[in-house]
């Protein structure tokens, strides 16, 4: 697949495309054929995403394990920064609590929206992987 593979048979994809209207009309224009096609090209494209899917969860998954190690580091650092100004409230120490201070809001505000990405990720999944459900049950 990557350019240098010769081009063994025609795919179900190029098949579907090229029509075959002459083996349609010989076989008196064979409606179940249609059926079948669709489901031997859903199968192919669920063969060729499911590894990307697995892919992506796990990444995703991985992804999701270190924002929550982070957030759970920046908290405890949070806590020490605030026990570090209750002992020395000097203006540069102030100066740099704001600026972490700000550098957290903007960790957490990242992890939400990666969240609501992975949310939004799982639903098209699910909806893609019903529809191939549905699809081939008929």
């Amino acid at each position: 697949m990557d350019g240098s593979d010769p081009p063994a048979t025609a795919s179900p994809s190029a098949a579907a495309a090229g029509g075959d209207d002459d083996d349609e009309r010989a076989a008196g224009g064979a409606p179940a054929a249609q059926p079948e096609r669709c489901e031997a090209l859903a199968g192919a494209i669920a063969g060729v995403l499911g590894g990307a899917l697995q892919e992506h969860e796990g990444c995703a998954a991985a992804t999701a394990r270190s924002q929550d190690e982070l957030a759970a580091a920046v908290d405890r650092l949070n806590g020490e920064l605030d026990k570090l100004l209750e002992n020395a409230p000097s203006p540069v120490i102030m100066q740099q609590a704001t600026r972490i201070s700000s550098i957290r809001k903007r960790v957490l505000a990242l992890n939400m929206l990666l969240r609501s990405i992975q949310r939004r990720i799982d639903n098209i999944d699910r909806i893609v992987s019903t529809g191939v459900t549905s699809d081939s049950e008929m």
